[in-house]
């Protein structure tokens, strides 16, 4: 498989350390890293708190009226109250297919692959049911919202020996500030000049999607 192109300011500084069949490690970093990918915007087109609503409100739009008081309760509570009602089509969730291929391949040298991401555990783990590549799944539960400085935080006592983390917001900064390794999704260019201050290895992806498998 094609190494993903590096661009941007801050590209992938390249080693010596290489895997069987002569890939190079994922940013010149151990395979004893994982890699943990964000979900909304980064492995899919989109956010599942967004098409949860819109599978919902097209069979009941009256829901919009509670949506106000489970917001009011936090927004990790608003996730997890759609998440229980939503009927999404899974069949049509699109993929972005640099970061698919980017995990196989890094599953396939070994590497480990988690998802972390502020959408419901509840539609997370929905998701990755159907991605056989992904070990674990790290996810808002009702409670506490999975992102920024949140997640920052539970990834470094998760993984104290360090991760690479994909993503491609603003909010992915906090993360990225603590990660040993930098990968963009369709990322802003404003993203990725931040992204490029942090001086970390980095590797910026288009974000091509294709359709997820049935």
């Amino acid at each position: 498989m094609t190494e993903p192109r590096r661009s941007g300011e801050s590209t992938a500084r390249q080693q010596d350390t290489s895997r069987s069949g002569g890939a190079p490690d994922l940013l010149g970093l151990s395979t004893s890293l994982p890699l943990v990918l964000d979900l909304d915007g980064t492995l899919i087109k989109g956010d599942l708190l967004y098409l949860s609503l819109f599978s919902i409100v097209r069979r009941n739009p009256l829901i919009v009226v509670s949506c106000a008081a489970w917001l009011a309760r936090g927004r990790a509570a608003l996730k997890r109250q759609l998440a229980l009602r939503q009927r999404i089509d899974w069949s049509r969730v699109e993929l972005h297919q640099d970061v698919v291929a980017l995990a196989e391949r890094e599953k396939a040298a070994g590497r480990r692959v988690v998802l972390a991401t502020a959408a419901d555990a509840l539609l997370a783990d929905r998701l990755a049911s159907r991605l056989p590549w992904i070990d674990q799944v790290l996810a808002s539960d009702g409670e506490h919202n999975l992102k920024g400085v949140n997640k920052a935080e539970l990834l470094r006592k998760t993984f104290p020996g360090g991760f690479i983390y994909a993503g491609d917001s603003a909010s992915d900064l906090a993360v990225w500030a603590d990660a040993a390794g930098v990968i963009t999704v369709n990322a802003r260019e404003a993203v990725r000049t931040a992204a490029a201050r942090l001086d970390r290895p980095t590797l910026h992806l288009p974000g091509r999607t294709t359709v997820a498998k049935s």
